[in-house]
């Protein structure tokens, strides 16, 4: 696997794509012979934790809404875990106590990675939640295979949710939409997030604009060009009370686009591109520095850093359009028109479905606007906190304790929070 891991994107994936479709024909059967009886035990919650991707950030936010619910939470790493898939030998149990939940917060193929990293004769004893997101119309058809072992799908958004239910109906696997949840990412402020603009370099008395994305999202999604685009657009010379600030992590992914965008921050004084790794709390506090943040994604399952932005009370200029529909309006946020085109995403990440190119001549009067009249943006970011807020409403103890998996966990230690 470490020969593979050099390889582009492009053809990366389609290799891993068939290992592990291999693997789950040779391991499935005896899956299908282990016999489930369910107990009460922990509340397992396994997922890319402590990791700087979305997905890991998601992971953790779950883990922590759940605990601040007041249910006791076994956090397991899946990095660790998935390298055990490709061994030989007896798998081990998901943790030592039998029994319980077990909710893997990864996308189908990883979730089936987890399966064929544990002993089948353990989990197949827990009941088991998925919680998927994906970013176009359809998620992959290979993503159906996954759906019938487990007992629940969350996902972030009514985007997501129709996404995951249009590959179920096209594999012919309808009954199982029945699964699927909604339950938005939980999205909590921190304590003692404060500005930091020094740390940063943003100089008093300019306003900041940011983009940021991780180029391991795919550069074709997250659109970090559009935001140039619109920026360019709306301000042809460099202004100096006006500054774009690009935060890209991993853009090795794409070298091509890391040269493309370390060139135009050299060309343009009123852009710059912020590479260093940054810690969750200097994430914040980036946020929290500048006055206000640019997304115009073709498509996003739910939007993490844009939710954030609002949480903090920023206002929010984007693609009004997939997942960030659910939390965001026009009095809360800045919601660009677009039009749905083919997918088009060099890196193979992205093969089917939909998603959408957004206005940018829309998008460029919109931050001129805003650039010139910050009042304006003062308003709309007063009024985003508390549709984010809302968001908490199915984390909340009472709605976790009316679901399913609540019977089955043992919290006899810590009960739920009323």
């Amino acid at each position: 696997m470490g020969l593979i891991r050099n390889l582009p994107l492009s053809v990366r994936l389609p290799l891993i794509r068939g290992a592990l479709s291999a693997a789950r024909i040779a391991r499935e059967p005896c899956w299908r012979k282990a016999t489930a009886h369910r107990t009460v035990g922990p509340l397992v919650v396994s997922g890319f934790l402590g990791e700087a991707l979305g997905v890991g950030r998601a992971a953790d936010a779950t883990a922590d809404a759940l605990q601040d619910a007041g249910y006791d939470v076994v956090r397991e790493s899946l990095r660790p875990a998935l390298r055990r898939v490709w061994s030989l030998g007896t798998k081990p149990p998901v943790t030592a106590r039998p029994g319980g939940i077990w909710l893997i917060h990864a996308n189908a193929p990883e979730a089936e990675a987890a399966l064929m990293a544990y002993d089948c004769a353990d989990w197949i004893g827990r009941y088991r939640i998925g919680y998927w997101a994906w970013e176009t119309t359809q998620a992959p058809p290979d993503w159906a295979r996954v759906a019938p072992w487990f007992d629940e799908i969350w996902v972030p958004s009514r985007f997501t949710s129709d996404a995951v239910g249009a590959a179920l109906e096209q594999a012919g696997l309808g009954g199982e939409r029945s699964k699927l949840r909604i339950m938005p990412h939980p999205v909590r402020v921190p304590d003692g997030v404060q500005p930091r603009p020094g740390d940063f370099g943003l100089e008093a008395g300019v306003a900041n604009a940011l983009v940021m994305f991780d180029g391991r999202s795919a550069f074709a999604r997250k659109n970090p060009w559009g935001a140039i685009e619109a920026w360019t657009r709306a301000f042809p010379q460099p202004r100096a009370d006006a500054r774009l600030i690009i935060k890209g992590s991993r853009l090795a992914t794409d070298p091509r686009s890391q040269a493309r965008l370390q060139e135009l921050a050299a060309s343009r004084s009123d852009v710059r591109l912020l590479e260093a790794d940054l810690s969750e709390a200097d994430l914040w506090a980036l946020l929290a520095s500048v006055d206000l943040l640019i997304s115009l994604h073709r498509a996003e399952g739910f939007g993490l850093v844009a939710a954030e932005a609002m949480a903090l009370g920023k206002p929010v200029v984007m693609t009004g359009w997939s997942g960030v529909t659910d939390y965001a309006d026009n009095r809360s946020a800045i919601l660009i028109p677009s039009h749905t085109i083919p997918v088009q995403d060099p890196t193979g990440a992205y093969r089917h479905g939909l998603w959408a190119e957004p206005d940018l001549d829309a998008a460029a009067a919109a931050l001129h606007d805003l650039i010139d009249h910050p009042d304006r943006g003062r308003a709309i970011g007063v009024a985003a906190p508390a549709r984010i807020a809302a968001l908490s409403d199915a984390w909340a103890p009472r709605a976790l304790q009316a679901m399913p998996f609540a019977s089955l966990i043992d919290n006899s230690d810590r009960k739920p929070a009323t």
